[in-house]
């Protein structure tokens, strides 16, 4: 491979050096945002003006350069840290000091002597004992709240969470949404909720952006872009006859099917409404057939074989109350086979383990199960101003996380404590007869385990620990640890170096 006349090679030991010596600094500034005592970071946005952070994650985007070779280690560090987040809502400030620590001490067991190549195989090995050891120094059950404040350290935040997760525990139940004002507002709803386009069909001018409500709607489902009703056009003439409630959901209306609802809703009086899901292709299918489960509808495809002009007034859903604002249309009190909503929810959620490392279709399908479920609720967190607002809401969404990862798998003491205590088993294997690779392996992961507990200490966290217990979710721990070994071995891999 020819490299251009410019560029240097730095290889062996300064490469390592240049590694560690950005691990150490990326660490140190991200590792200040740890504990309850952690710092925010202000970062000059030029004519946008001061940038606020206290996300590992943002950290570590704000202090990589994009070329050169000591931008190479902290770019590794913030793709790796991508994936934390998007996989687990919080740790990514843990992840970065084990992963710098580690990797500092792997450095010197190199120097002294040990190959590089064996010592990665064996951090690698020890991955799979990190299981055991977490699980070794599992915790009794906390309470919700100290979860919580673990994970965001803020009360108010801690407060609402812990309460909305105590009223709404399934994955999905819950949206966090940043709020237009410093208050908290958590809003509850029941019925099936589907997101729909802003602009009802058939609403007049001075209806569009109000508030719709319909009693004892009758629900039609259609997956196509309806441009005309043809032999659905006797449908309507029979709701308008019994003065019924009609909503059309469709992926669409154009043409005379538009004009149709408006002119039937507007000159003959009819409660008929037409609505758009807000979702395209496939995701408006499965809403499409999520809605029919809920309601008992019957959905009305060419594609399924189910033709318009073979409708019936039996395919048609049922809900007793239907409200349609703000980009949702919430049906209570739907008429759907309890056995049906059941099945398609734990298919729901079967799909959701399968996507475990795509974090928006996971999302996407917990949101659906748990709407099916017909409870559902929204967090609004707002903050005076805007930087503040995005951090408090980050923190709920990661306090959210830490209570659903905390109930599915236990818990750990917090604060680094948990870390430290599995550092110190590692540390006790070191006097079994094993390989140097092996024992300077136990040294890197123990002295990587003891650094969140170092920087929350520098931090002076401690103090802020009076008000509740620091606990993290086990799972959480461990996955933030394989997470940095894995990380720290990676580097270690990296020989050369061209800048």
């Amino acid at each position: 491979m020819q490299v251009a006349s410019t560029s240097t090679i730095v290889t062996g030991a300064p490469a390592r050096a240049l590694i560690s010596r950005a691990l150490s600094i990326g660490a140190r500034a991200i590792g200040s945002s740890l504990g309850p005592g952690g710092r925010g970071l202000l970062f000059d946005g030029g004519s946008g003006g001061p940038l606020h952070s206290a996300s590992g994650l943002d950290i570590a985007r704000r202090v990589t350069e994009q070329s050169g070779a000591a931008s190479v280690a902290l770019r590794i560090l913030r793709d790796a840290l991508w994936q934390v987040q998007r996989d687990l809502e919080d740790g990514t400030a843990r992840v970065a000091c084990i992963a710098a620590a580690t990797y500092a001490q792997a450095t010197k067991h190199v120097a002294s002597g040990v190959s590089p190549a064996l010592l990665n195989k064996a951090m690698q090995q020890l991955q799979l004992e990190l299981p055991a050891l977490v699980d070794d120094v599992r915790a009794d059950n906390a309470d919700r709240y100290d979860i919580a404040m673990s994970a965001c350290a803020q009360d108010d935040i801690a407060r609402a969470v812990s309460d909305a997760f105590a009223t709404l525990p399934a994955k999905g139940a819950i949206d966090v949404q940043q709020g237009d004002d410093a208050q908290l507002c958590f809003e509850r709803y029941t019925g099936y909720c589907l997101d729909v386009s802003p602009e009802a069909v058939g609403a007049s001018v001075q209806e569009r952006g109000l508030r719709f409500e319909m009693d004892s709607v009758h629900v039609l489902v259609v997956n196509e872009v309806l441009g005309e009703f043809g032999p659905l056009a006797r449908i309507l003439e029979q709701f308008a006859l019994h003065g019924k409630s009609l909503v059309i959901v469709a992926r669409g209306f154009e043409g005379a099917a538009r004009d149709t609802l408006i002119a039937n809703r507007a000159g003959l009086r009819m409660h008929v409404l037409g609505l758009v899901p807000s979702e395209a292709g496939i995701e408006a299918m499965h809403l499409l057939d999520d809605l029919c489960a809920a309601t008992g509808a019957t959905v009305i495809s060419e594609e399924t074989g189910t033709s318009i002009s073979l409708v019936r007034p039996s395919m048609l859903g049922f809900a007793s109350r239907l409200v349609v604002e703000s980009g949702r249309a919430v049906f209570s009190g739907a008429n759907g086979n309890e056995e049906v909503v059941r099945s398609r929810r734990s298919l729901l959620t079967s799909q959701a383990l399968a996507q475990r490392y795509l974090a928006l279709d996971r999302e996407r399908l917990e949101r659906r199960a748990a709407r099916l479920a017909g409870e559902w609720a929204i967090l609004r967190v707002g903050g005076p101003t805007r930087w503040e607002a995005q951090h408090r809401a980050d923190g709920a969404r990661a306090a959210l996380a830490a209570l659903a990862a905390a109930d599915a798998s236990g818990v750990v003491a917090g604060g680094g404590q948990a870390l430290c205590a599995v550092g110190a088993s590692l540390e006790a294997m070191r006097g079994q007869h094993v390989s140097d690779a092996r024992r300077a392996a136990l040294d890197c992961i123990a002295v990587g385990c003891r650094a969140v507990a170092l920087h929350i200490d520098r931090n002076a966290g401690a103090t802020g620990h009076d008000r509740y217990r620091p606990v993290d979710p086990l799972s959480t721990t461990l996955a933030i640890l394989q997470h940095a070994v894995s990380v720290a071995a990676t580097m270690l891999t990296v020989e050369v170096l061209i800048c």
